[in-house]
């Protein structure tokens, strides 16, 4: 039985189809249907900057990901389905995806084909790759539906 569906999203158009294939399977299974964004420093080196400014930056990333998360709820609360959001800090999005999903016993993880990555890749993106091959759970990735990838 599918207790515990992960959406990994970061707001690309492959996150949201994927995010409305796993609301249909929580729908469907009554699952708990967690959404993670996974947020990696956009400083490439934090040297001369203080402490307290990069507790501000970090927290500006929390509120812009937190809004684009509160979104998704609407649509979930429509179809009755349990919902929580999950924010981690990880430089690599893979690992923290395979990660959180080992640590709290997922039963599949959705995620789209490609995100936010800003490299292409032939055939999948970096960071589906990277969670394909690691998990120890299912994986449905889903194609985007964009005809330039």
């Amino acid at each position: 039985m599918l207790k515990k569906i992960l959406v990994p999203f970061d707001g690309s158009k492959y996150s949201e189809k994927a995010f409305d294939k796993a609301l249909e399977i929580a729908e469907k299974f009554e699952s708990e249907l967690i959404i993670m964004t996974v947020i990696q420093s956009e400083l490439p080196d934090s040297v001369g900057m203080s402490l307290q400014r990069l507790e501000e930056i970090q927290n500006e990333q929390e509120d812009k990901a937190n809004a684009m998360l509160k979104k998704l709820e609407t649509r979930t609360k429509a179809k009755n389905v349990s919902f929580s959001i999950k924010i981690i800090h990880n430089p690599s999005s893979s690992d923290a995806i395979v990660t959180f999903a080992d640590k709290n016993n997922l039963d599949l993880i959705v995620m789209g084909s490609h995100g936010r990555t800003g490299l292409r890749k032939i055939v999948l993106g970096s960071v589906a790759n990277g969670v394909l091959g690691r998990a120890n759970c299912p994986v449905l990735i889903t194609k985007g539906t964009d005809d330039t990838t």
